[in-house]
């Protein structure tokens, strides 16, 4: 069981200490700089940095330096808080993302059990060639695909590492064709490609989880649903893709303009 360090250290001691670090350290560092710059203009009882630094610890507890201390420990509290409420949220954000894989982990053999269907697709691999056991980026085109056709519909998941009848594959092999050979790898190379191929605004459409599931693992992509139309580049060409029944198709321009003018609000009315 982890230990929440958060919780096991109050604020207030958090508060206290940023305080004193305020005091004890930042006082007399900001003094000193001070002094390292504009030294030949003042006339203290030190010749070296260290013994300026040292005169002013000394100084420290003195009347005459009680409004100075009280304004660093004012500021080596607030930053005890700040960092207090950076470390809470990132607590939170963990919190969420093992909660989101634990509820994904027990929906994926479900997921996999119905197959392939409108909202859900399998693919083998994000690059690598099964026939030609090789890497083809050209297949990363098929993957922008089945992204655009999502986000042109009503969203879905894409599974990658998984063979059309959902054999188990993973994307060991993938990785393995990477600059970085992981899933921090793997996750970036991903988000280049829905950049490069679909845009900027696509890549806040795509939410990316990894799982360990038969040996392998499983990248499951949650594809959000896009408000406006999502075009496929391809050369000086824009396409558009729409997922329909089970598979993606490619529309033709009088397609597209009816299905994005039935998506619109205005449309929809």
């Amino acid at each position: 069981m982890l230990i929440n360090l958060h919780q096991r250290i109050p604020i207030s001691f958090k508060i206290v200490i940023g305080a004193l670090v305020g005091v004890i350290l930042l006082h007399p560092l900001v003094t000193l700089i001070f002094w390292l710059e504009f030294n030949q203009l003042l006339s203290t009882p030190s010749d070296t940095a260290a013994d300026f630094l040292w005169w002013r610890i000394r100084e420290s507890p003195s009347f005459e330096m009680f409004p100075m201390n009280l304004l660093f420990a004012g500021l080596g509290a607030g930053l005890a808080l700040v960092l207090d409420l950076v470390e809470t949220l990132s607590e939170k954000s963990r919190e969420k993302s093992h909660i989101l894989k634990r509820q994904l982990s027990d929906q994926l053999p479900m997921l996999i059990a119905a197959g392939e269907s409108e909202t859900t697709e399998f693919k083998e691999s994000l690059r690598w060639d099964v026939k030609e056991g090789r890497a083809n980026k050209k297949l990363e085109k098929v993957i922008a695909k089945s992204l655009a056709g999502f986000m042109n519909h009503r969203g879905g998941n894409l599974l990658i590492g998984l063979s059309d009848d959902g054999t188990i594959k993973g994307i060991e092999l993938d990785c393995k064709t990477l600059r970085s050979k992981s899933q921090d790898g793997f996750e970036r190379a991903l988000i280049d490609l829905v950049n490069n191929q679909l845009g900027a605004n696509a890549a806040t459409m795509v939410h990316i989880q990894f799982l360990d599931y038969g040996g392998h693992t499983i990248c499951w992509v949650i594809v959000d649903s896009a408000f406006e139309p999502v075009y496929l580049k391809d050369g000086n060409i824009s396409r558009y893709f729409v997922r329909l029944g089970n598979s993606t198709r490619e529309l033709d321009v009088r397609e597209a303009q009816d299905h994005i003018a039935q998506r619109s609000p205005i449309g929809n009315n």
